[in-house]
């Protein structure tokens, strides 16, 4: 009997010590990923990114599928946060096809972040957008540089319109193309459409192309009435001629985004080609209609867009930007959200980094 006992034990000590080291790597990367879980709720995008950089150094000792789109998906969110749309959006297609549910819940005046997640993880297809090598260099560029993200958004500048179509045109084979539709609004996580002191918010585009050499050209723009007009366009003079104007550096509440096929950017690119000098109207074509074609272009639907201001209505940031936070928007081709990225900045209390 004492023998058995002792052949027992020896065994359930072998395999605790088994089990136990196979959970021990996924044990340190689950605890960067929590911390990053924290910080990305309350703003702290730097501080995110050193345990995200710490989770990368765990990833090869993980055979978790969940544990590696957690780890990707939350590189996206914060890269997109500094406005590094291209990496965002390869992180986001490296994290594989996952249903990631991102719900914001206000607490005092913060809101935090909740994660849910299902997964069916596709690295081999991932890794011709971007590779880990390339990857961690760009989180420690953004480590050892906070300044890369503005802390004072940058004053868009007119571009001419039509250098968004050359640019894609590289002579590059491409890979793989993405939509990001962007919008900041009035008040962060409201549906009101205007501040009172002349704020109405702004929608906006990016558009990212591929390359097979790792290269990837990105271009960031929104449509605008002209400026410096006598009187500007408000709800009794609502028609203005239109300008381009480069967005790369504007700030956001709410992010969609999406990787489309190469027939699709075709299109979106005709469609600036011939459209992209249309003539503003505040009501029925305005830097939200624009956005919202173009993301109709890519199969993206979004709900409940349009809403009133005084003396008029229309589709509008306020809106659009409520309508990505509370789940209102489909991939058309999957009749789901299946596909589409999504992330909220500005939704709580920014700290320090």
């Amino acid at each position: 009997m004492r023998r058995f006992l002792i052949l027992t034990g020896l065994v359930l000590l072998f395999f605790t010590k088994g089990v136990y080291a196979q959970l021990l790597p996924n044990i340190d990367i689950i605890r960067v990923l929590e911390e990053s879980d924290q910080f990305i709720a309350s703003g702290q995008s730097q501080k995110a990114l050193i345990s995200l950089h710490k989770g990368l150094q765990f990833k090869n000792k993980t055979e978790s599928d969940t544990i590696l789109s957690h780890l990707y998906n939350n590189i996206a969110i914060v890269l997109a946060r500094y406005n590094n749309f291209p990496a965002a959006m390869s992180c986001f297609h490296k994290a594989g096809e996952i249903k990631a549910t991102y719900n914001y819940k206000k607490r005092g005046k913060r809101y935090i972040s909740q994660f849910s997640y299902a997964v069916n993880y596709a690295k081999a297809e991932a890794e011709s957008i971007i590779n880990d090598d390339i990857l961690e260099l760009m989180i420690q560029a953004h480590i050892n540089q906070p300044s890369l993200k503005p802390s004072e958004e940058i004053e868009s500048e007119p571009i001419d319109p039509f250098s968004i179509v050359d640019a894609f045109l590289d002579n590059k084979v491409a890979s793989h193309y993405a939509i990001m539709v962007l919008i900041k609004q009035p008040i962060a996580g409201q549906k009101k459409t205007n501040t009172g002191l002349g704020e109405v918010g702004h929608s906006f585009i990016s558009l990212i192309k591929y390359n097979q050499d790792l290269s990837a050209v990105n271009k960031t723009f929104g449509f605008y009435p002209e400026s410096g007009l006598l009187i500007p366009v408000n709800p009794l003079a609502p028609k203005a001629k239109s300008i381009i104007k480069d967005d790369s550096f504007h700030d956001w509440d709410q992010l969609l985004g999406k990787m489309v096929s190469k027939k699709q950017f075709e299109q979106i690119l005709e469609y600036l080609d011939h459209n992209i000098s249309n003539q503003y109207h505040l009501s029925n074509y305005n830097c939200s209609d624009f956005a919202l074609t173009l993301a109709k272009i890519a199969e993206i639907d979004i709900q409940d867009t349009e809403g009133p201001w005084p003396l008029g209505r229309g589709d509008n940031p306020a809106y659009m930007g409520q309508s990505i936070l509370g789940g209102k928007y489909i991939n058309l081709e999957t009749m789901n959200r299946e596909g589409l990225f999504t992330c909220s900045n500005n939704l709580f209390t920014k700290k320090k980094q």
